[in-house]
């Protein structure tokens, strides 16, 4: 089967990579449409697996005249292409709407978020396209799926969707006792000390400026406490900039985008989602199989994980700052059971990746 996946830099690729490294290549091949025009993270590895990589710009770059008319010679120039896989927001309606005038036969979209990315009068334009689009998501798609209830309501409406966990390889993210002390050296971290952990791309959904303030106010009462931060983006910059001048600065890390994230997961304590919207993040279902606690904003869907992780409201750092002080470490053996309690959950890849190919040879 050749499908192609239409998506954008974010945490789809972590799902999509999670899939392709389990998947038999030698009966599902997975190609990719970006909008992105610089290599991705993943590009490199993507090429090393068999795949192809093609670039498009962006609705918002082409307009809805030039952008249809790109994506209907697209299609039309790859009629290998007999699944078409959308993973983009309501642009997807669009996307799948040439797919369907170039007779692709299986169109599939998938909803991970529950609101566009960038708010405010500068993304109005933007928005407006992309709200155009929508009403073709549902008429010309033959199967819709979501990460989660919430997100399958925000794209989808009162149409019936299946809900596809965000599924990830629950063994490789086992605690390690081992992979906990080396990267605790790398940086100097006591092994005594508590790590809090976020891991997210720098974008203003994921809330970093608040997760600072969490931060100033927890650090000056846990001064044995460090704070690492995992991926990139563009409001890094500026994010590091603010860091500088709180407590506890030299004890802020910012790690970058990591191909060991399963490493540092076993490094830390505590995990921080503070995110303005969610569909249902992978990095939430990783920092569950490494059995690490999770404290995660009211604005992040939990479905199957709502009795092990703990939603606080935005607004107040104080609430953070006092759920830090509460908290209770996860001891190593409960933590190393982890992988079993979230495949239980269906959150395992390998059960992902079986849903997918029913749904791709159906």
């Amino acid at each position: 089967m050749h499908v192609l996946h239409s998506m954008n830099c974010g945490g789809v690729e972590a799902l999509l990579m999670n899939l392709l490294r389990c998947a038999d290549r030698d009966k599902l091949r997975f190609d990719f449409l970006v909008h992105v025009p610089d290599e991705m993270y993943y590009e490199p590895e993507l090429r090393r697996l068999g795949c192809e990589v093609y670039r498009l710009p962006a609705l918002r770059q082409l307009g809805p005249v030039r952008y249809a008319r790109a994506l209907l010679d697209f299609f039309r120039t790859h009629p290998e292409m007999q699944i078409v896989h959308s993973h983009l927001e309501t642009t997807t309606g669009l996307i799948l709407r040439q797919a369907r005038r170039a007779g692709v036969p299986v169109r599939i979209a998938h909803s991970h978020n529950t609101r566009f990315p960038r708010a405010g009068p500068r993304a109005l334009p933007e928005n407006l396209l992309k709200q155009w689009c929508r009403r073709w998501v549902v008429p010309c798609a033959t199967h819709r799926l979501a990460c989660s209830r919430e997100a399958a309501r925000w794209l989808f409406g009162p149409a019936e969707a299946e809900i596809f966990p965000n599924g990830v390889d629950t063994a490789r993210f086992r605690f390690s006792p081992e992979m906990r002390e080396r990267c605790r050296a790398e940086r100097g971290i006591p092994p005594e000390a508590r790590v809090l952990l976020h891991v997210g791309r720098f974008q203003a959904q994921k809330n970093h400026s608040f997760l600072l303030g969490i931060w100033a106010d927890s650090a000056p009462e846990h001064p044995d406490d460090w704070l690492l931060l995992l991926g990139d983006g563009e409001l890094r910059p500026e994010t590091e900039a603010l860091a500088q001048g709180l407590p506890g600065a030299d004890r802020i890390c910012f790690l970058g985008q990591r191909s060991d994230v399963p490493a540092w997961l076993s490094a830390a304590d505590v995990f921080l989602l503070p995110s303005l919207f969610e569909g249902l993040p992978v990095s939430l279902a990783e920092a569950q199989a490494a059995g690490l606690p999770c404290l995660v904003s009211d604005r992040v869907p939990l479905d199957a994980f709502a009795s092990r992780v703990r939603q606080i409201p935005l607004g107040a750092a104080a609430p953070w700052a006092a759920a830090l002080a509460e908290l209770r470490p996860a001891q190593p053996a409960e933590r190393a059971a982890a992988p079993e309690a979230v495949a239980a959950l269906g959150y395992d890849i390998r059960a992902s990746l079986r849903r997918l190919e029913e749904i791709y040879s159906a």
